[in-house]
């Protein structure tokens, strides 16, 4: 016949040792689903800050088109007036334009490079949770294993004590 004692110490560090087991899966897959979620989150990260490149030089084309276009007609109604457009006043209204053109262009340029330079820190941060999270699986793993090593080597000795009492 078994001895009491030792079944319930085999019952008990079982069942320990499967919820530790358990804990320790559940754990890991958790870590994995959100390593894979950070991943998903940096190719769009990279993808929008791939756009905003796009965007920033369509701005730039568009808003330098625009410029060009502003000085065209300028010019293009002096001349009608039979102004002389390269000399005085004719001439620094067309610099002007031009001069105002240039910075909005730099103020574009500026505002869409913080945009995408705010897009590469996320994808950096981002690659950081994944490497993370996947670090935090593979230690959910190790820390199982030695967690249910101690519930047995716990249940051992109180076995031996109780076999061998002082």
């Amino acid at each position: 016949m078994c001895n009491p004692v030792l079944a319930l110490t085999i019952a008990s560090t079982a069942v320990t040792a499967a919820g530790q087991i358990q804990g320790g899966i559940y754990q890991s897959q958790m870590s994995r689903y959100k390593a894979r979620v950070a991943e998903q989150n940096k190719q769009i990260a990279r993808e929008a800050a791939s756009d905003a490149i796009d965007r920033g030089q369509d701005q730039q084309r568009q808003l330098g088109r625009e410029v060009a276009g502003r000085v065209g007609a300028q010019e293009a109604r002096m001349a009608a007036g039979n102004i002389d457009i390269t000399s005085g006043s004719a001439a620094r209204v067309t610099l002007d334009t031009q001069m105002i053109g240039a910075e909005d262009s730099a103020a574009s340029s500026e505002n869409f490079r913080r945009e995408i330079r705010a897009r590469q820190m996320d994808v950096w941060n981002l690659e950081g949770e994944r490497r993370a999270a996947r670090a935090e699986s593979k230690q959910a793993k190790i820390a199982t294993g030695f967690a249910v090593a101690s519930t047995f080597l716990g249940a051992a000795k109180q076995y031996t004590d109780f076999r061998h009492p002082r």
